[in-house]
């Protein structure tokens, strides 16, 4: 299991020295702590799960069955449809993380700064 890591100082180290990403495995060596929404996604979105619900249900609203379409055929239409706009939204959460990161970083740098 890769994925974001932080030292105790709040550094990222999502990757380790030799160019691969950080596992559970160096984390637990380095003592580094996951990252919030590693946390969070622990826990049930239940949240996420109406939001996509809801998406389903607009698409299907707003695009009909085909004629001679199988329920089957119509209900991988849908989803298809979702998908494809899910990738916007993966990428702006991307997005909207690695603000948060670069946020972080400077205060901590302020901080260090600071205290010298």
């Amino acid at each position: 299991m890769s994925g974001h890591w932080y030292t105790t100082d709040g550094e990222a180290k999502h990757w380790q020295e030799d160019g691969k990403p950080t596992t559970l495995r160096h984390a637990r060596k380095q003592n580094l702590f996951p990252s919030v929404s590693a946390i969070i996604g622990v826990v049930a979105k239940d949240w996420l799960v109406i939001w996509k619900v809801n998406e389903h249900l607009k698409r299907a609203y707003s695009h009909k069955p085909y004629a001679n379409e199988s329920e089957e055929d119509y209900v991988k239409r849908i989803k298809r449809m979702v998908s494809s706009d899910q990738g916007e939204t993966l990428e702006f959460g991307t997005k909207i993380h690695a603000a948060i990161e670069t946020i972080n970083k400077h205060y901590i740098d302020e901080q260090e700064s600071t205290s010298k």
